[in-house]
């Protein structure tokens, strides 16, 4: 069952948690899904090294999505060399047909022009949502999917349908499944329920073929 889409932890229950790696310390074990990506943080200097690594990363099985990749404002990287990057990994996603898993900060107009240019038929998800209602539908408009963690905007977590909810511990060590307990309660419905829906999303995105 998938319920953590996005850990930078090793998963305490293999095939319950997607862990995040870059191309260069991509090392499977069995048992194990993984996402692999150019963080925008990391498209200065000799990034070119991890893109040939990149493309053979994600050819593997174990692989389920591209990312992190995406915009990020805040940071001291080159923001035209953030985007071309974060083009090239939209263009892989396509390619090998695999989701893209995001970390945008203060780009979000930038990403939905982006989704907009090349209406990608792989599914796009932002990780670890903190930003306001009015994004969240935004977004959501434009069929990017939201994966909530461990910090939220109550108003937010009221907002997206149940239908397109996903999870994620990203760096808390908070597990997964206590941060389901508390959106259930926030949202009204049984820890059981919410898991099931949350498994069957993450199921429809991540083990498309």
């Amino acid at each position: 069952m998938l319920l953590d889409i996005h850990t930078h932890y090793a998963a305490p229950i293999a095939g319950e948690s997607i862990l995040n790696v870059e191309p260069a310390a991509f090392c499977p074990i069995e048992g194990n899904y993984y996402s692999v990506g150019i963080h925008p943080w990391r498209v200065g200097g000799r990034w070119e090294e991890e893109w040939e690594l990149l493309r053979k990363a994600v050819t593997h099985p174990a692989v389920l999505a591209i990312g992190e990749a995406g915009l990020d404002k805040m940071t001291s990287t080159n923001p035209m060399l953030q985007k071309e990057v974060f083009e090239r990994q939209i263009l892989l996603a396509e390619e090998i047909g695999k989701p893209l898993v995001i970390h945008c900060v203060k780009a979000f107009n930038e990403l939905v022009e982006l989704k907009r240019k090349f209406r990608p038929s792989m599914p796009w998800v932002v990780h670890g949502f903190r930003n306001n209602v009015n994004i969240a539908r935004m977004l959501l408009r434009e069929d990017i999917r939201l994966s909530i963690g461990e910090k939220y905007q109550l108003p937010v977590l009221q907002e997206i349908p149940l239908e397109c909810l996903l999870t994620e511990t990203d760096e808390s060590r908070m597990p997964v499944r206590d941060i389901i307990k508390g959106i259930a309660e926030v949202r009204r419905v049984t820890v059981e329920e919410l898991s099931m829906q949350i498994a069957e999303n993450a199921g429809k995105i991540f083990f498309r073929r």
